[in-house]
């Protein structure tokens, strides 16, 4: 879920979450990831999880930076920084860095009984995730922040898997001379 920081403690980095909806939840400075605690401030965009009436694994949510003037940036790598898990959805969090700008966060959902379904372990997601922000990236160049991974993505990504591991497992034919 997404929100702003509506108001923060001096003494420790607990507060109040409006999120987008409307709603409003608590969260203690434990639901903060470590390395977003110091850059929480109100009125921040953050990402979390409602964890009853409370949020956790707050972490900022950077909004992305105009293209410098040249054009293209250069530079940019996705990586894999952790999954939430609520009931049975699990989300996918990834960063995409440039040299020399903040990271932006990148999510992508899945309910687990999908991945079951199509016969996917969970070790498989977090690259099959990233090969698909990435193309969407290159082709169409606008970010999505936020994705849910579709069984029409994980078909996609079966019929690949195929198709790649039938050419590495071909039968060597040796020719007599």
């Amino acid at each position: 879920m997404t929100g702003r920081i509506k108001a923060l403690s001096q003494e420790s980095t607990s507060g109040l979450i409006e999120a987008e909806n409307g709603l409003r939840f608590s969260f203690e400075s434990t639901a903060v990831l470590a390395y977003d605690a110091v850059n929480l401030s109100v009125g921040q965009l953050v990402t979390f999880v409602v964890d009853g009436a409370a949020a956790s694994n707050v972490s900022v949510q950077r909004a992305p930076r105009p293209l410098p003037e040249g054009g293209l940036r250069k530079g940019g790598v996705f990586r894999y920084v952790g999954f939430d898990q609520a009931n049975a959805v699990r989300t996918f969090r990834f960063e995409r860095t440039f040299t020399g700008e903040t990271a932006e966060t990148f999510t992508v959902s899945t309910d687990l009984a999908l991945l079951a379904k199509c016969r996917i372990s969970l070790q498989e997601v977090p690259a099959l995730c990233s090969r698909m922000l990435t193309l969407e990236l290159d082709s169409a160049g606008i970010p999505v922040f936020k994705r849910d991974l579709t069984e029409r993505d994980l078909l996609t990504h079966m019929a690949a898997s195929r198709v790649a591991s039938g050419s590495r497992h071909q039968k060597r034919v040796v020719h007599a001379v």
